[in-house]
Parts: structure tokens; C-alpha cells; sequence
């Protein structure tokens, strides 16, 4: 099983980062999908950075699209049977997908 995490970013360079740290912290067979939805804040700068490093998938918008078209982008891109949304503000705990996916990884 293979879990696909999609990271829509608009302007939240002060957190992108350290969401993505505590993404890659979660023990979990995952991929993780940045897609920057046309920030002018520097997060594209930090999430380029990251995927150079080959720790990301990075998907770029050129303008603002919404949340929505982050996501459709996200999941055009996503490679694993089940996908999660995680957005970049740090409103939700990624340590919290173990409970999310149990049932499914349970039948």
C-alpha cells in the first residue's frame, strides 16, 4: 500500500517546510505532491529547493487557481491507493493518518 499526500500552497512559506518535515517523519510508504498554487511569497523557492533535493514531487501554478485546481493537479500526479489532503498551515496533525488509514489498510 502506498499513500499519496497532496500539498496545495498558496503563500505559506513560513510553515511549508516544517509540515513537509513532519509529513516525512510519519512511517508510512508514501509520496508527497507540493503544488504551488501561484504564491509570490517565496514558498515556491523553499518547495523547489526541497524537490531538488528529491524529497517532493513539485507541481507549479503559474496564477492562482484555488485549492480545488491544486488538488486536481495533486491527483493527476498521485501514484498511491490512497490519498490524502494535507494543507500547509499546519492545521492538521500528519501523525493523525495512521488512525485515517487504518480502516482501509484493514479491508
Amino acid at each position: 500500500m502506498k499513500l499519496s499526500i497532496i500539498i496545495p500552497v498558496f503563500n505559506e512559506v513560513k510553515t511549508v517546510e516544517e509540515i513537509i518535515k513532519k509529513v516525512e517523519a510519519v512511517n508510512i510508504n508514501k509520496e508527497i505532491i507540493a503544488v504551488d498554487d501561484g504564491s509570490t511569497d517565496g514558498s515556491l523557492d523553499v518547495l523547489a529547493r526541497i524537490a531538488n533535493e528529491g524529497r517532493i514531487k513539485l507541481i507549479q501554478h503559474q496564477k492562482n487557481s484555488g485549492k480545488g485546481a491544486a488538488i486536481k493537479s495533486g491527483l493527476k500526479q498521485a501514484n498511491g491507493n490512497i490519498i490524502i489532503i494535507q494543507d500547509a498551515d499546519l492545521e492538521t496533525n500528519p501523525h493523525d493518518f495512521y488512525e485515517l488509514i487504518r480502516p482501509i489498510a484493514n479491508g
